[in-house]
């Protein structure tokens, strides 16, 4: 059976973090629902510096090697390679190197005194006590010739570091670093980033040319226009476009969102084929917004996004299976944004309510912190609420901070896909509080694929997917009232078992689609555009 080649189109801009765009995530389902093909196979293409990260991503999801190639340019630039050692010196703890050396330094000490006190109860006679005054004599006095040397260089060493740190914190400094880094804000640094991504998508452009054996090109995402520059037949994903829908939110990216939007109305206008998750962004943003026929677009509903398999124990051992999954959580608690407060966290059977998702103004993060401070001071309820997303976020730095919640709401950040799937299955109720969405969102099918039930905001794609009355009655709520949030959590909370039967219902209905079914109806549209 002869294989056939398709190409998928990745443009992610420089120092970009894979594991914060929720395309990582479906790409990897969508790769793996690709393996009960025989006859398909993807070639990604990529820029240099998003290689390494992909091939993270993938393994991290235990998508096969074998169902995709990734060609990238050779060599990413030198002045990314610069720009990512000074953003990554700015993520690290300050003073960690003097950590590091005062443990060291303790933990020398302790064998030392250990090793004297063994020597010492061992001590039966006379001759004994002149060996033991003897060795440890000369023990002691090495100890005081190497302290003699070293304090005045480490003294030396410190001198310096701190000297630098001086340097480093001043003004003048960190206005360099900002001039460099770039940021919503630094015009300069957005334009010399503008200027590497261009040249790295000239440079994919060439690749592209030369794989003649790619009957057809899929990108699966809308803010790369130059994805039109191929010369070969394109389908093009255009999951959301939130920043036309949600301006004021969006806004504070000033220029930026001006060129966002420029560029996913671009990729739209100049698409021939589109496809979307749901009728209502094909229907109310593609149709009516945008002005598109309809013809040209196509609603390719998600299948169930699961967790199950990436915290189970082989062979299956239930008790095991829970121990690794509180070693997991507690292992993600403890690198939380709160370091002073979980650092220490000791208590696995914590209870808690979870939120997983970027802090994007679409996300309404914010009222579901009003709902949970409800929740919390006046209903007394004992759970923490963990949030996966950057607790930098200025908006829910300031609401946490004003309501002194810092050991309340814990920001999860950075989390692997097991850990991801461990904080689902030990929360007592997992949360969606978004105003909007490409599609049904996975936390539906995230959280009961092991076992926990969701309460999730009413908006029209989730409408789309979650029909039943009953389900939508007990699992939905107003997005735009903190306190129909706070009442459908509290009533999920005390109806746990209740919620999680007629919940489980629609789970299992919904489990019947598949990824590979979700791939052969792309593979089906990538074939007809490809005929000739």
């Amino acid at each position: 059976m002869p294989v056939k080649e398709y190409g998928i189109y990745i443009a992610y801009p420089p120092m970009s973090d894979l594991k914060k765009e929720g395309l990582g995530r479906y790409l990897a389902m969508f790769l793996k629902g690709a393996e009960a093909l025989d006859d398909v196979r993807f070639t990604i293409v990529c820029p240099s510096w998003s290689k390494e990260a992909l091939e993270e991503l993938f393994e991290s999801e235990r998508v096969s090697s074998l169902l995709f190639t990734i060609q990238t340019p050779q060599g990413a630039p030198y002045v990314l390679k610069f720009f990512e050692k000074l953003h990554q010196r700015r993520k690290n703890r300050k003073g960690r190197w003097i950590v590091n050396l005062t443990r060291k330094i303790k933990g020398y000490s302790r064998e030392f005194w250990h090793g004297v006190a063994s020597s010492a109860v061992k001590i039966h006679s006379v001759p004994d006590i002149f060996s033991f005054a003897g060795i440890t004599g000369v023990k002691l006095l090495a100890v005081s010739i190497v302290g003699v040397i070293a304090i005045p260089v480490l003294f030396v060493a410190a001198s310096i570091v701190y000297t630098l740190k001086i340097l480093f914190k001043s003004r003048s400094f960190q206005r360099i670093v900002s001039m460099l880094m770039p940021s919503a804000g630094n015009g300069f640094a957005m334009h010399l980033f503008d200027e590497m991504h261009r040249a790295e998508l000239d440079r994919m452009q060439s690749i592209i040319a030369t794989l003649d054996f790619v009957k057809a090109w899929y990108c699966p995402v809308a803010f790369w226009p130059s994805f039109h520059n191929i010369a070969k037949p394109r389908l093009i994903c255009i999951p959301d476009v939130w920043p036309t829908d949600f301006p004021v939110g969006f806004a504070k990216n000033g220029d930026r969102l001006k060129l966002i939007v420029d560029r996913v109305g671009e990729s739209i206008y100049r698409a021939d084929n589109l496809v979307t998750y749901s009728s209502h962004i094909k229907w109310k943003t593609l149709v009516d917004h945008y002005g598109l026929r309809s013809d040209k677009i196509s609603v390719i509903h998600h299948a169930p996004n699961r967790m199950d398999e990436f915290n189970k124990i082989s062979p299956i051992n239930p008790e095991l299976s829970l121990k690794y999954c509180k070693a997991l959580m507690l292992g993600a608690i403890r690198r939380s944004a709160n370091y002073k407060y979980s650092k220490d966290f000791q208590n696995n059977e914590v209870k808690y309510l979870f939120y997983a998702s970027q802090f994007r103004p679409n996300k309404n993060v914010l009222t579901l912190l009003q709902a949970y401070l409800h929740l919390l001071r006046n209903k007394y309820i004992s759970h923490k609420l963990f949030l996966t997303g950057n607790g930098d976020n200025a908006d829910v730095k300031e609401f946490v901070t004003r309501h002194r919640l810092q050991n309340d709401v814990l920001f999860l950040h950075g989390l692997s896909t097991s850990e991801l799937a461990a904080c689902y299955q030990l929360a007592d109720l997992a949360v969606n509080p978004s105003f909007a969405e490409g599609g049904c969102p996975f936390t539906f099918t995230e959280a009961l694929s092991v076992g926990t039930p969701v309460v999730m905001a009413r908006i029209p794609v989730t409408e789309e997917v979650l029909t039943d009355p009953d389900l939508q009655q007990v699992t939905l709520f107003d997005p735009y009232s903190w306190q129909d949030c706070a009442n459908r959590i509290e009533w999920g909370l005390h109806h746990r078992d209740e919620l999680l039967e007629v919940q489980n219902k629609a789970f299992e209905q919904l489990s019947r689609r598949t990824w590979t079914d979700v791939v052969n109806e792309h593979v089906a549209i990538l074939d007809r555009i490809s005929q000739p």
